[in-house]
This record gives structure tokens, sequence and C-alpha cells, in this order.
């Protein structure tokens, strides 16, 4: 059942059409009745009718008024105008406004009552192909150009060269003539939709995108495109004095569709303004931040960072060469250079005058930074990083003292990670040299076996063998193995191969080569050596 509302000055007009047409015998229900334009405005937002039946001359807003604001907020509603003059001038006006049709007074029952018929038949077919699942899955199968959505996401998430930039948008056929340009970026609620048009996620983001697509792009110039975390975005272009109006409007209309047709609520997030393509991707970074405020707004809401932050934006670009910056200081383990690295950082931030929230949502990037740095070199555990930091850092009163605090955690982290490594070292190659006493007598023992067993790589292992033990992995075994072999040779009477073979020489005469290179005699000579000490 559609929603039609009826506006007309003339009581007994509006009473004779209300009683001649049995409204739902042909599919629609009459939500409201009203005098003049600006009432019947007012009485959109609550109703939002699919149809409004309006005459044109009426006090407070005419029916040309009424259309142009409809057409301007609601554009999926249908108006109709009725009148008793035949002014061509009107007909053109009502043209350009988009009414769906142009009737004259006095109202023929029959004729208006076919007319509903067959406006119920185009709405039928509207929302049909909205939401035609068979249709959309044929689309799904030619989707946008794989290429030409990576460049897009590139575009929004890195600084790229003016000159890339318009030989990429050159070669996609992308046109972003206005002089400013901004990010949109709409997060679909799927988890609040009611299950009655299709339960393939993936379809119904398909046909979210091709709303959007029609609304964005093929209407208002602009370019939409999926981000690989399932988000759809756009970038729009226009006017500088304009493009903020007319991208909120947008953004209703976008959210109003994806509502109507397809029964699924989205948050959208709109950035700043920028002349120069290469800060699209600051726009598009603060639209993603506008987003996280329906932490306290709530979902389904437009949110501009216009309205929720003032001052400079965050530059999540530039930022990440900070955080690279930050962790490659880290790694190296020196206090000094991380001390370094952050004092630059703060001292931009300063320098860049950011708001407050803006200076404290980068510390809080970093903190995350430093907290993922942690888990992935394996030390998740550690008492000095964790969510009680961003607390801490929120009470903080001055970027000094949150410099001084990001600073201080630091260098304790780089003292106790230190301590750690060589806690864990020394473990590590106590249990190599266990493992060495347990295998030594195998003859194809080898240092890829005991690099597997002790989870580490060959090279990093060698050198802190070499450190731990002084001697290297084969110096250490071969060590190993003719102490075994000269104990042998003195306390019992094994013939040299079998000693050979209990200390892991396959070869005899492999092991008298290398019984003499290190202990200078022959192994015969070295038992008759013992038997001749023995016996004084």
């Amino acid at each position: 059942m559609y929603k039609i509302i009826l506006v007309d000055d003339e009581d007994e007009v509006r009473e004779g059409i209300k009683q001649k047409i049995s409204w739902n015998n042909h599919g629609f229900e009459l939500v409201g009745d009203f005098d003049n334009g600006r009432d019947a405005l007012d009485a959109i937002e609550q109703y939002r009718p699919d149809v409004i039946i309006t005459d044109i001359c009426m006090p407070f807003m005419d029916g040309l008024g009424l259309a142009k604001a409809v057409m301007e907020r609601y554009r999926d509603m249908k108006v109709i105008i009725v009148t008793g003059y035949e002014d061509f001038e009107y007909a053109k006006q009502a043209i350009t406004l988009k009414v769906t049709e142009y009737l004259l007074k006095p109202i023929n029952a029959r004729e208006f009552a076919e007319y509903l018929r067959k406006m119920k038949q185009d709405l039928d077919e509207e929302h049909l192909q909205k939401a035609n699942i068979a249709k959309l899955r044929m689309q799904l199968n030619q989707s946008f150009p794989l290429l030409r959505e990576r460049f897009l996401e590139k575009l929004v998430t890195t600084r790229m060269k003016n000159e890339e930039i318009e030989n990429k948008m050159s070669y996609f056929h992308i046109q972003l003539q206005g002089a400013v340009n901004l990010a949109i970026v709409i997060d679909i609620e799927m988890e609040n939709r009611s299950l009655d048009i299709a339960s393939d996620g993936e379809l119904l983001r398909f046909a979210a995108f091709n709303i959007v697509q029609e609304q964005l792009e093929k209407e208002q110039g602009g370019v939409v495109f999926q981000t690989r975390d399932g988000k759809l975005a756009a970038i729009l272009s226009g006017d500088s004095e304009e493009i903020e109006v007319t991208t909120q409007l947008l953004a209703d209309q976008v959210q109003s569709s994806l509502n109507k047709y397809l029964k699924l609520t989205a948050t959208i997030g709109i950035g700043r303004k920028y002349a120069d393509l290469q800060q699209i991707p600051q726009s598009f970074q603060e639209a993603i931040s506008s987003i996280e405020y329906r932490y306290l707004l709530g979902i389904d809401k437009v949110i501009s960072i216009q309205d929720l932050e003032f001052g400079k934006g965050l530059d999540q670009a530039h930022f990440s060469l900070w955080e690279k910056q930050f962790i490659s200081a880290l790694k190296t383990g020196k206090a000094s250079v991380t001390s370094e690295v952050l004092s630059k950082w703060f001292q931009e931030l300063k320098s860049n005058s950011s708001s407050i929230e803006g200076c404290r949502i980068s510390i809080y990037q970093m903190l995350v930074s430093l907290m993922n740095y942690v888990v992935d070199i394996g030390f998740p555990n550690t008492e000095l990083v964790s969510h009680s930091m961003f607390a801490e850092v929120a009470a903080l009163k001055t970027l000094d003292e949150a410099r001084n605090y990001l600073e201080r955690t630091c260098h304790e982290l780089i003292l106790k990670l230190s301590e750690q490594r060589t806690t864990v070292r020394t473990s590590q190659m106590k249990a190599a040299e266990a493992y060495i006493r347990e295998n030594y007598c195998n003859d194809s023992f080898s240092l890829n076996e005991l690099c597997s067993h002790i989870f580490m790589s060959i090279s990093y292992f060698s050198a802190t063998f070499k450190q731990h033990t002084g001697e290297t992995f084969i110096e250490y075994l071969t060590r190993l193995r003719l102490e075994k072999a000269k104990e042998l040779l003195t306390v019992t009477q094994l013939k040299a191969y079998d000693i050979a073979a209990r200390v892991g020489y396959a070869d005899p005469q492999y092991f008298s080569v290398i019984f003499k290179r290190n202990v200078g005699i022959t192994p015969k000579e070295y038992r008759q050596r013992q038997k001749e000490n023995l016996l004084l």
C-alpha cells in the first residue's frame, strides 16, 4: 500500500477528491490532507508519502514551491500538480521540477482513478527494479572493474602525485571538475536489517552500491566505489560555497533510499572540502572519523566532521609516516632514537594547531600502534602496555605531559624487552646445548635439525650461539664429540671404529682425521699415551 497526501486550499475540492476516490482499491492510503504547502511540507517528514497531489495556487507556499522543496529533500517522492489554470508557463516550471503529472480541474473521477492505477504500476515497477534480486545477481557478475576500484581506494588512502592522479582519472574516465572535492563514507548496518528480501549479504551490498552509484555518480557527477572492508565511499566535486549543503542533502536522500528500497539502515560520514585532489585522503579519513561518532550519536545518522571537529583535521596518510618512524625507532632498541622521533612528532602536532580532540585521536592511534608492536614481537603480557593507557592519556592536560608519558612508557618498554630478550635468549641457548648433548652421537645430526627444534632461524641462532658459548655450532659439536671419544679411548677397549660410531662419525677414517686435527695425535696414539700415564 503506497501512502499519498492531498494539498488544496479549497475545502470543497479537497473533500470531493477524498470522497470520489476509493484509495485502498487502487493500492493507496490517504494519510493526510492540507490546505497549504507549508503545512504539507512539515507533515511530509512525518508521513514520508510516496505520492503528493497538490494544487498550484495556495497561501503561504504554492504548489510549485512545495514541488521544489520536495525535489531538493525527497528525490523518490512523486508530485502531481492539480490546477484550474491552463497556463503553459506553469507546466514548463512543473517539468523543470520533475513533477510527475500536470492535471486540470475539474477532476474526472474515472480518469483520475485510471491515473492512480497507472501510477501504482509505475511505483511497483520502480520498486521491483530497485530490488530485483535476479537482475542484481546478473549485474553482480559484471560488477565494477577491479582496477578502477583499486585506484580509487589508493586515491583516498595514500598521497599520490598529481600527474599520476590525472593520468589514472583520464584512463578510467573519471571527471571531478569542481573547485573543491570531499569524501563520503557509507557504513551499512547489516545486522539491523530484517531479512525480508534476501539473506545474501554480498548481494544486498551490491544492491546498495547500485542505489548509491545512481544517486551520487550518475546524477551528481561524483565517483562511487566500495572499500575493502565493505563500506561504500564516494568523492563529490562542486562549488566551494554550495558543496557542503548539497552533500548533506544527497546523503539524506541516499539514506532514505537505502531504507525505503532495501530496508537498510546506514551511518554516513562526511569529510571536509579540499581544493587539491592530493588532500582527498584527509577528507576520506575525516569521513571515517565521522562514522566513529555513532558511538555517541547512535546509528542511522548523517554525520559531518565539520559539525563535530574544528580546526585542522587528521591527515592519516601523513600520520602513517610518523607511525613507521616510531615503530622503526622502537625496533632499534635505543631510547634516544625513540625520544627524538617522539619529540619531532609532538612538535608538529603543536605547530599544526590541531584541535585538542584531534591531537588525542592521534596519540590514541600511536598507542594502538605501540600495543600492536608489542603483540607482534611476542610479548603481549607486559604490564607496561595495556588498555588503561587510553584513560591515563585522556587525564593529561598538555601535549608536553602526553609526550613525557609516551616517552617514559617507551623507555621502560625498551628496557623490559631487552631484559626479557636476554632471559629468553639464555633459556633458548641452554635448551640448544641440552639438545646437542642428547643428539651428538647421531651422525645425521645437523644445524637445521637443532634450529627447527628450538624455533629459531639459522642465521639468528648462529650469531646468538657464538655470543653465548664463544664457539660456532660445528666447533661446539666437534669438541663435545671428541671429549666423549677421548673418554671412551681411556676407559674402554672399544675399537676406534666403534668409538667413532658412538660419538657421531659414520666414517672411521674421517673420525681419525678430525681427531688428529684437533688433538694433535691419532686415536691410537692417544690411547697409548693414556695407558703409559696410568702405568706411571
